[in-house]
């Protein structure tokens, strides 16, 4: 089966392949196989490990922020 995008639409599907570390016709499949509520148990799995490192990214760059502007608020109140 093939269907065909629009340059734009197929390169946001590139790029989010791309950081899911999967190839658009993975992804695609998996994009279906959701949509149609067929998503295995692997899928949902994969899923979750994405959205826990994205937490932990998260909280670490929280981490960082909360470092710089206490590093600020010392410069500022010396002044």
């Amino acid at each position: 089966m093939k269907f065909y995008l629009e340059p734009e639409l197929y390169e946001r599907l590139r790029r989010l392949a791309e950081e899911q570390g999967v190839s658009v016709p993975q992804l695609v499949r998996s994009l279906v196989l959701e949509y149609l509520g067929e998503a295995g148990e692997d899928n949902l799995a994969r899923r979750l490990r994405e959205l826990e490192e994205k937490y932990e990214q998260l909280a670490r760059e929280l981490g960082r922020v909360e470092k710089d502007l206490a590093l600020l608020m010392k410069r500022c109140s010396k002044t």
